[in-house]
C-alpha cells in the first residue's frame, strides 16, 4: 500500500505556517470553505466532480481538526518545517521523567483540597510549555521545540487525569 501524505493543513486553509492563529478567523474560514464544497451545492456535477468535491471536503475537515487544536497545530507545524523532528526527539531527560512520574502520583492521590492547587500548577506548566514551544520554533530550533512538545504531553496528561477525577 502506498502512503499518500495528507495535505498541509495551513495550505488547505490558505494560512501562513505559524502557531499563532486567530481562532475566530480560522472558524470563519472553515465555515466558508465548508460551504463552498458542500455536496448539496454540487448535486448536478458529474461523478468525477463529485469525487473531487468530496475529497476537498475531507481535506478541509482534516485540516480543521488539526488547526483548531493548538497542540495539534504545533505538531503539524513542526513536522512540516522539520520532517521527523518529533520522532528524533522522543527521549527526554531522566530527571524530567522522574518529576513527571511524581506528578502523576500526586494527581492519582490528590483529594479535592489538593486538586485546586494542583490544577493551577499544571495549567501554569502547560502555559510555560506552550511558550517554550513557540519560542523554540520562532528561533528555528526545531529539536528544542519537539522536546518541549513531548514534555508538555506529561503535563497535559496529568491535567486530563486530574479533570477526570473531579
Amino acid at each position: 500500500m502506498i502512503h499518500v501524505p495528507a495535505p498541509d493543513p495551513f495550505t488547505v486553509f490558505g494560512l501562513p505556517r505559524t502557531l499563532d492563529v486567530d481562532e475566530k478567523a480560522l472558524e470563519a474560514r472553515y465555515l466558508r470553505l465548508s460551504r463552498e464544497c458542500h455536496p448539496d451545492l454540487h448535486r448536478s456535477a458529474d461523478t468525477g466532480d463529485c469525487v473531487a468535491v468530496l475529497q476537498r471536503s475531507a481535506e478541509i475537515n482534516d485540516a480543521w481538526k488539526i488547526l483548531r487544536d493548538p497542540w495539534q497545530r504545533a505538531r503539524a507545524l513542526m513536522e512540516l518545517l522539520s520532517p521527523g523532528v518529533l520522532d528524533r526527539n522522543k527521549k527526554l531527560d531522566p530527571a524530567f521523567l522522574g518529576e513527571a512520574l511524581e506528578l502523576a502520583e500526586e494527581v492519582a492521590f490528590a483529594d479535592q483540597t489538593a486538586a485546586g492547587n494542583l490544577r493551577v500548577r499544571l495549567q501554569a506548566a502547560i502555559t510555560l510549555d506552550w511558550t517554550a514551544v513557540g519560542k523554540a520554533l520562532g528561533a528555528g530550533d526545531f529539536d528544542a521545540a519537539a522536546m518541549c512538545f513531548h514534555a508538555s504531553h506529561y503535563h497535559r496528561k496529568a491535567l486530563q487525569d486530574l479533570d477526570r477525577k473531579s
